[in-house]
């Protein structure tokens, strides 16, 4: 009878692999991509043991170690122990949200979908579907820990170890198993997708905020959270294996509570209680505009939180950076400065400009929804009715921009107010005005996604392949010498660099108007195309 629970696994398991292989393979392409920026910059930049050990002292104080975790190493700090230090907590995130994302789509996403109960129609058992995403997680965060400890071997120095490089890759992918199980658990809970996501994510901000707090004083609280636990492994440093089996321990005790929990709902139904709706829709979610806001309301919410966040932590630090960074000829290279510019208005510069990246994901995903909703055959029930296409599509794009001006104005009045409550010497406008200017970038990149999508639809997902590029020439092009003429093909380099450059209109002005135009010529090809 146990057996006939699991019948059709291996099948199941390999039709989801042969459906999603590129999507796991860009996955893991982009988590060993960040493993490897990671390591290749602190060899290139901190090959001198002396800059070491000045960026030890600096990095020894509350604020960093709220963002990157308790000094570990201080007393030598090798480029092992400044990678662990610093990118280990970056990187469990990373993981965790690339199995939390995997999870959702493979449970409850098609679940809503009525892929398991067309699944569950044919001789299949009841965990099938639920065990064969459980293989995948353990497909996926399995290749993860062994490619990150190869890159970490290949491209790291001699204080890289075997043993450091395989602990790492070890808590990277046990990072993306514990907080899989955790989702898993959410999936049997929640009973949608969106309740899911919110829940799992909900989860991975406490875990990150419980470590602060116990990074603070409250050393307990630091072992209770799953990223603490993980980086208290101290890989290259003390190399504590113990984590690691704990870790182990509860994502087996999650993964067969998960199991225990399915066998208890029902199909399309989770175990907590659903909140009740109200009786009639109100007057505005029947507008196109309000539909397409109610789609996106639950990530414009988590979003808005996540950058508000953000931008606290870097308004918190940015004082600190010519300390931390004076003298590094490397590091000024990477922010395109020189000696006779201030190195504080520098680094907000760059750290301006990644924080207009991050906010382009949500104006994007706003946008993109529609796609989602084709896909999915729901669009058709818009389209029978009066709305006319350019309404529809006109009512996302008025969404997405809308996002984009609120997500500046949250995360950069949430950076300047940091900065200045902190006592810093910078202008509490210049941050606003700053990201007032990456508007119109962040526009154009709305609007390549809405021809996408008018045009060519399955290539949709290109447009984050354009914004992984549009990082790399922000952040590596004065490094490398990128020439003017590649690095004008990112929309964000014809931004100012405000405070040390003043406001451009005629930049402003460009930009905005190659996004309109793009935005219409999606109008056009949405309007003229078949849907799914």
């Amino acid at each position: 009878m146990a057996t006939h629970a699991f019948k059709q696994t291996n099948r199941l398991f390999g039709f989801s692999l042969k459906k999603e292989w590129l999507k796991l393979f860009l996955w893991w392409l982009g988590c060993l991509l960040f493993v490897f920026i990671g390591i290749f910059a602190f060899v290139e930049i901190y090959y001198d043991p002396m800059e070491r050990q000045a960026m030890a002292m600096a990095m020894a104080n509350p604020a960093m170690e709220a963002i990157f975790g308790r000094m570990i190493g201080s007393d030598n700090y090798t480029i092992g122990a400044m990678y662990s230090h610093m990118m280990t907590i970056m990187t469990l995130i990373l993981f965790s949200i690339q199995s939390i994302l995997l999870v959702v789509r493979h449970t409850r996403a098609e679940e809503e979908d009525g892929v398991v109960e067309m699944l569950q129609a044919l001789p299949t058992g009841r965990l099938a579907h639920t065990t064969s995403t459980i293989l995948l997680l353990l497909l996926v965060n399995g290749a993860s820990a062994i490619g990150s400890a190869v890159v970490l071997l290949i491209f790291g120095d001699a204080s890289i170890t075997l043993e450091g490089a395989v602990l790492t890759g070890l808590i990277y992918g046990l990072a993306g198993l514990l907080f899989g199980s955790l989702t898993l658990v959410m999936a049997q809970l929640s009973s949608s997708a969106r309740g899911t996501l919110t829940l799992s994510f909900a989860l991975l901000g406490f875990a990150f905020i419980l470590r602060i707090i116990g990074d603070g004083g409250i050393e307990l609280l630091s072992w209770v959270s799953p990223l603490g636990l993980l980086y208290g492994t101290e890989p290259f440093v003390n190399n504590h294996w113990w984590p690691v089996l704990v870790g182990l321990g509860v994502s087996v005790l999650l993964i067969l509570f998960a199991l225990y929990l399915k066998q208890k709902r029902d199909l399309g139904s989770g175990l907590l209680p659903d909140r009740a709706g109200k009786s009639g829709a109100s007057a505005f979610i029947k507008t196109p505009v309000g539909f397409a806001f109610r789609l996106i309301r639950t990530p414009f919410i988590v979003w808005t939180v996540a950058l508000a966040v953000l931008g606290v932590t870097y308004g918190s630090v940015i004082g600190d950076v010519e300390e931390i960074i004076q003298g590094n000829e490397i590091v000024q290279q990477v922010l395109g400065g020189d000696e006779t510019t201030n190195m504080t208005e520098q680094f907000m510069v760059t750290i301006i400009g990644v924080l207009s990246l991050a906010a382009t994901i949500p104006s994007i995903q706003a946008l993109i929804k529609l796609r989602g909703e084709e896909k999915k055959g729901r669009l058709a029930h818009q389209l029978s009715g009066t709305r006319s296409r350019t309404k529809i599509m006109g009512s996302f794009l008025f969404l997405s921009v809308l996002t984009s001006v609120w997500m500046q104005l949250i995360q950069m009045t949430a950076f300047s107010g940091a900065a200045v409550a902190m006592g810093f010497d910078i202008s509490f406008i210049d941050p606003i005005l700053a990201g007032i200017s990456y508007l119109p970038a962040i526009w154009v990149l709305t609007g390549l996604a809405a021809c996408l999508i008018g045009w060519i639809p399955k290539a949709t997902p290109m447009i984050w392949l354009y914004l992984t590029f549009s990082f790399f020439i922000l952040y590596f092009a004065e490094l490398f010498k990128l020439p003017e003429w590649f690095r004008l093909m990112s929309p964000y380099e014809a931004v100012p660099d405000i405070p040390m450059d003043a406001f451009s209109w005629e930049a402003f002005l460009v930009l905005t108007a190659i996004a309109a135009l793009l935005s219409v010529l999606g109008i056009v090809g949405f309007k003229k195309r078949d849907t799914d």
